[in-house]
């Protein structure tokens, strides 16, 4: 019988049916995404203003901190839930193939729908973000089960860096209305 918390043995189970490198990574990936998401909360609060009183660039901040933590930690977690199913070469395959498509629709839809005041930081991540879930689609498709794996994970680690860059401007935004 395994004892501890709930998410070493949630671990313990699934590194025994999912003999793949980066199971601790993806926990490891999805633990900081929801760490910075709940950091927001923390920045939301101590904002003096109300959030109807904020401009639209600084929710637009904020929704993509937590929408983009949502997909990481929900997509942190599919391959190790595959594993129960699938056997090891299509799990890579299932999961970076709908983390693509789903990555594509979303970065391709923020991306037509920026209007000209929106900081171009917020479209040069867009732009980047499409060429990502390009990668990642051809990858899905042609690649063996290291490159998927290798493609998922720094897909994961890029939406990472965008959340962070959204929690350092959602910091920004509060030290500006001081």
């Amino acid at each position: 019988m395994i004892r501890g918390d709930g998410l070493s043995c949630f671990r313990a189970c699934f590194n025994g049916v999912l003999s793949m490198q980066s199971t601790g990574l993806l926990f490891t990936i999805a633990q900081i995404a929801v760490g910075l998401a709940g950091f927001s909360a923390v920045i939301v609060t101590l904002n003096p203003r109300p959030i109807r009183e904020w401009d639209d660039t600084d929710r637009l901040n904020l929704r993509l901190l937590i929408q983009i933590s949502i997909y990481v930690i929900f997509f942190s977690l599919v391959p190790p839930l595959l594993s129960i199913p699938f056997e090891n070469h299509l799990i890579w395959l299932f999961a970076l193939w709908a983390y693509g498509i789903i990555h594509l629709a979303d970065a391709g839809f923020f991306l037509t729908n920026l209007t000209k005041e929106t900081p171009s930081l917020f479209r040069n991540a867009a732009i980047c973000g499409v060429i990502v879930a390009v990668a990642q689609l051809l990858i899905a498709w042609q690649g063996n089960d290291i490159a998927r794996e290798t493609m998922f994970v720094s897909a994961l680690i890029w939406h990472l860096g965008v959340v962070f860059m959204a929690f350092i401007l959602l910091l920004y935004q509060l030290r500006k209305s001081d």
